[in-house]
């Protein structure tokens, strides 16, 4: 089959990923902040940290958006390969191949496309992909745990309403044992088991889960 274009989907999210991960990776590691010869020379440790711990958090939405940018385009070309799944579950009849502009209006409708969690994305792509063109199935769970953990923050991190701020509150009671805090320090805690900021837990989540289906789908 074609892989050009499915292999520049995949493309675009790893440049957009490690653009995003490197910057971080040098803000992380900065021990200097320069700044004019008027004002202090030295800034205080924790006022550094500080500002880390908020750039990082800055990037939820913009890591978020990247992955269901990939998600869509995915479900569009995978459906275009194949719309048969789709036919069927809509009862209707479709021709053999379908435009990309058909099929994203087919898996958008009159609105956005969303999903609330990862079991929720891999049921729609089930119920409208063929198994041969479905590579979220593919997404190992171990990352679809820690993607819909970092859903939450982000949901969190742009409304800071009530309802998303009780998600959060649960989310880190029931997998963490914690107490309510502010995402910006909960990122930048060593995580028990391999030592790195929680943070790149998520990133290598959404790295993980990215990879999986891009060798399913036969993209090297």
């Amino acid at each position: 089959m074609p892989k050009s274009s499915l292999k520049s989907e995949f493309d675009d999210f790893f440049i957009r990923i490690n653009e995003y991960t490197d910057l971080l990776l040098k803000i992380f590691e900065a021990k200097e902040v320069i700044i004019p010869p008027e004002k202090k020379r030295e800034i205080l440790a924790e006022i550094l940290l500080s500002e880390k711990k908020h750039i990082h958090e800055a990037f939820v939405l913009k890591i978020y958006v990247a992955w269901e940018v990939l998600v869509e385009n995915l479900l569009v070309e995978c459906l275009s390969r194949d719309p048969s799944k789709y036919a069927e579950h809509k009862t209707i009849k479709l021709p053999k191949r379908l435009t990309k502009d058909v099929c994203r209006g087919l898996i958008s409708g009159l609105g956005y496309f969303d999903f609330k969690d990862t079991g929720d994305l891999k049921g729609k792509a089930k119920r409208v992909l063929v198994t041969k063109y479905d590579p979220f199935a593919k997404i190992p769970s171990d990352a679809a745990k820690k993607i819909d953990e970092f859903y939450v923050i982000r949901n969190y991190l742009a409304h800071y309403s009530a309802s998303s701020k009780q998600s959060l509150i649960r989310m880190y009671k029931n997998k963490y044992n914690l107490p309510f805090h502010e995402p910006c320090d909960f990122f930048f805690e060593s995580d028990k088991h391999n030592g790195q900021i929680r943070f790149a837990n998520y990133t290598n989540a959404f790295i993980k889960a990215t990879d999986e289906m891009a060798i399913f789908l036969g993209i090297s």
